[in-house]
């Protein structure tokens, strides 16, 4: 029959279009919500190493401690080292100063560049006050070491605090600051002494490290002992002043160049 269908029962193009249509659309309404629920919420974006190195730099710097507070009193004993955080060192040089020996230990410190600390007699202050202000003016620290260069101990309190005061005067007149580090002579310290330094606001300092300069023991001694002992921290003990120091020059000469070439840096109390 020419009007019947030439493959047999066949529903009319325009339904089944419409009916796939409707198929296709309700698919792709199911596939998007499965998507949505399946699918994994967008990452979010990775730090780059730069936003990585801050946050750990950021992280680190709270953790770090803050630089410890100087020194308050009362104190019950003196400083034997400075801040060992780096490779600090510090340089005493005591019992000046003195017209042969003193301008001979600044050359050197000029030379190389180092800060260092020299305890002063009060005495030799009023006698050579050129010197006493050449240490000043070259950015050294001067420390109080008594008039006399007196033990303190035993000393009843009213001369160990006239030790202290006269040569804290003496050191005020010639330089026009007073002296904010106080060295017992010969490392002798007693509750005595301690009190006077926080009567008088200075901070008692000792030593770390004594190659005995002052009893000429020869310059490769004096050498060997520095270089061994030294740590980060340590306070060195060495003399301008009180008899002959060739030696310690000598050593000296020595032993800033190889210190500073192992990477110590100087620091003051």
């Amino acid at each position: 029959m020419a009007d019947d269908p030439p493959f047999g029962d066949i529903r009319p193009v325009s339904h089944v279009n419409r009916r796939r249509v409707l198929l296709a659309v309700g698919g792709i309404a199911i596939t998007s919500v499965s998507a949505r629920q399946l699918a994994p919420q967008p990452a979010q974006r990775r730090p780059s190493a730069a936003d990585q190195a801050h946050r750990a730099a950021v992280a680190a710097a709270r953790r770090r401690p803050g630089p410890e507070p100087g020194p308050r009193y009362p104190l019950d004993k003196p400083l034997y080292y400075v801040d060992s955080d780096s490779k600090s060192i510090a340089l005493t040089i005591d019992d000046g100063p003195d017209p042969v020996y003193t301008p001979q230990v600044l050359r050197l410190l000029r030379k190389y560049r180092v800060t260092a600390t020299f305890s002063m007699i009060g005495l030799h202050v009023a006698a050579f006050p050129a010197l006493a202000r050449d240490v000043a003016e070259a950015g050294h620290k001067i420390a109080n070491h008594t008039w006399t260069h007196a033990d303190l101990v035993g000393l009843p309190v009213h001369r160990v605090h006239d030790e202290v005061i006269r040569a804290t005067d003496a050191i005020h007149a010639t330089t026009g600051a007073a002296p904010g580090l106080f060295r017992a002579p010969y490392g002798a310290w007693s509750p005595a002494v301690i009190r006077e330094c926080e009567r008088t606001g200075m901070i008692p300092v000792d030593w770390s490290v004594d190659p005995r300069d002052w009893s000429m023991p020869g310059v490769r001694a004096i050498v060997r002992n520095i270089m061994t002992n030294t740590r980060p921290g340590s306070i060195i003990l060495e003399h301008d002043g009180g008899g002959n120091r060739s030696e310690t020059v000598a050593a000296l000469r020595i032993v800033l160049p190889r210190l500073l070439g192992e990477g110590f840096r100087f620091a003051t109390p």
